[in-house]
């Protein structure tokens, strides 16, 4: 039979204080972790905020000043097509910004969010292998001492 509920509104599957319910401290309730999701929408919001603004004003500007977009800046080359060149510059530019960032800002965060994540493994594995009973060692069991190796 299962363990879930199935209608709505039922019993929860689990007692409030069973183990399976205990909360343990996990990696997103460390300062740590909001800080770098703090950091990574921050430059997200910033990086769209250019990237997006510098398409739509070229896109407002060649249609509603066609005029200014075609003056001749060199020969061939006039405004539009210079304008339209330099959102290829902003978006190497917002590429290059996000390496430095992640570099800076979010890789040593999350190389100490790692650390804390291995830490919080090591527990819970020590916790298990304290709380799994021991196994029925047999006759030929190298931790029996009855193994013989020829």
């Amino acid at each position: 039979m299962s363990r879930h509920s199935t209608r709505l509104g039922g019993p929860p599957p689990y007692a409030e204080n069973s183990p399976e319910h205990i909360e343990r401290p996990t990696v997103s309730h460390d300062p740590g972790y909001q800080s770098l999701r703090h950091a990574r929408r921050r430059f997200g919001v910033r990086a769209t905020a250019v990237s997006v603004g510098g398409f739509l004003t070229y896109v407002l500007l060649s249609s509603f000043v066609p005029a200014l977009m075609n003056q001749s800046l060199a020969g061939h080359l006039t405004l539009g097509l210079a304008l339209g060149l330099g959102q290829f510059v902003i978006m190497g530019v917002i590429a290059w910004r996000y390496l430095v960032h992640t570099r800076t800002h979010v890789t040593p965060i999350a190389r100490g969010l790692r650390g804390l994540a291995r830490q919080q493994e090591a527990v819970e594995q020590v916790r298990a292998a304290e709380q799994a009973p021991a196994a029925p060692r047999g006759p030929f069991d190298p931790r029996g001492g009855d193994f013989r190796t020829w």
